[in-house]
């Protein structure tokens, strides 16, 4: 923390900025509105070529570069004692795993038989863009017609960039660590709406050590997010918590918005499992005010689902929670779920099936039978035509209850 006779970098570029509009500033300096509206609030880092492009523009003479700087001589600091926080929340998770998961998993199931060999003299930036763009197209691919579609794809995608990195240069390392950590946490997430809660545990694990190797801390804390949210489907709720709470003390500020933003909204599901209704509340509006910050134009694009409607779902998730002690919840519940549905993403057909589940809980819950039968069935037509089976597993236990 900067001493009470220092100027942080936050501080002078609001005192720089004076009376000329964010998005004037903007104009001048080639930078989105949001990106320096969150810089004069301390909500995320500034880079070198952001702080030269706002130093230019506001004629701060080296001044905002300095602070830059030195902010990130700071951070770099800080990221020594939170690679032990990282080490220890993923020790956690690696304990929870052999505890509640690692059970007659054989080796055959954690290893992934890569062939050797390098691709690096296969071309540079182009074949990285090259697989960048083919994990996009099999996240596309997903949302349509479900894991299944796209599973063997997407594992042997993934297999690829890890033998890659396996024999890439020091100097392309890092990148390549970077979309390994994409393609991992992809196939663990296919793997876990298949229903191998095992496997994907595995995945999102060694997808979570590639992402630290890239230094993302967005990616980072997203995965253990998405550890979290297994834990929490297995009812293990304390646990999950313990992992969320981690992810956004280590996501701080320097995490993306939208990541940030998704974290705080899986958390305040963990604290509704739990009864915790003012902790909820408190996490769900936090959710949507860092939503107003995420659509930047930098948002990663392993969370580039977030929506309103997202957080409408998330919203209505832990509102079905409550409601089992509460009932004045489920109102609020419906509402946000019913405005989630109504403005879903066409091209996210898998998604809708949880939407359309947890909409028929709280139709149920309500006393609604009648609308609750029909979203269940929607649910279970979707979840079978998409063949997720973690979707299927829900929607056949609402469809029943």
């Amino acid at each position: 923390m900067p001493g009470a006779d220092e100027t942080t970098f936050a501080a002078e570029l609001r005192r720089l900025r004076g009376t000329v509009t964010l998005r004037e500033l903007g104009r001048r300096a080639s930078c989105s509105k949001s990106i320096i509206s969150d810089l004069e609030h301390a909500r995320r880092s500034p880079t070198l070529p952001i702080a030269l492009g706002l130093d230019k523009a506001l004629g701060a003479g080296g001044t905002l570069v300095s602070l830059a700087q030195r902010q990130r001589l700071s951070e770099e600091t800080a990221e020594a004692a939170s690679d032990s926080a990282e080490d220890g929340l993923l020790r956690e998770w690696d304990d929870v795993w052999r505890r509640d998961f690692l059970k007659g998993v054989g080796a055959a199931a954690l290893t992934t038989g890569l062939k050797t060999g390098s691709m690096a003299a296969a071309g540079g930036r182009d074949l990285l863009d090259a697989h960048i763009a083919l994990r996009a197209a099999h996240g596309r691919l997903d949302n349509l017609r479900g894991a299944s579609a796209v599973y063997p794809h997407a594992v042997g995608h993934h297999q690829q960039i890890l033998a890659w990195h396996a024999t890439a240069a020091a100097a392309e390392r890092q990148q390549i660590a970077a979309l390994a950590a994409d393609t991992g946490g992809f196939v663990g997430f296919l793997t876990y709406d298949l229903g191998m809660a095992e496997n994907a545990a595995a995945h999102y694990r060694d997808a979570a050590a590639h992402a630290r190797q890239a230094g993302d801390l967005s990616c980072c804390v997203n995965l253990i997010g998405q550890m979290s949210r297994i834990l929490t489907d297995q009812g293990h709720y304390q646990r999950a918590l313990t992992l969320a709470d981690g992810a956004l003390h280590l996501a701080g500020t320097k995490a993306h918005p939208a990541v940030r933003s998704w974290l705080h909204a899986v958390r305040a599901h963990h604290y509704a499992c739990l009864g915790d209704a003012r902790t909820t509340q408190k996490d769900l509006t936090t959710a949507w005010k860092l939503l107003d910050h995420a659509d930047d134009g930098e948002t990663p694009p392993y969370v580039g689902y977030l929506s309103p409607a997202e957080l409408n779902k998330w919203t209505g998730h832990a509102m079905v929670r409550l409601g089992q002690q509460t009932p004045s919840f489920l109102r609020a519940g419906q509402a946000a779920l019913d405005e989630a549905r109504a403005t879903w993403p066409a091209t996210i057909v898998r998604g809708s099936a949880e939407v359309l589940t947890a909409s028929a809980r709280i139709y149920a819950a309500r006393g609604d039978r009648d609308t609750a039968a029909d979203l269940a069935s929607q649910a279970v037509a979707i979840a079978t035509e998409t063949g997720s089976a973690r979707n299927l597993r829900a929607a056949l236990t609402a469809s029943t209850g």
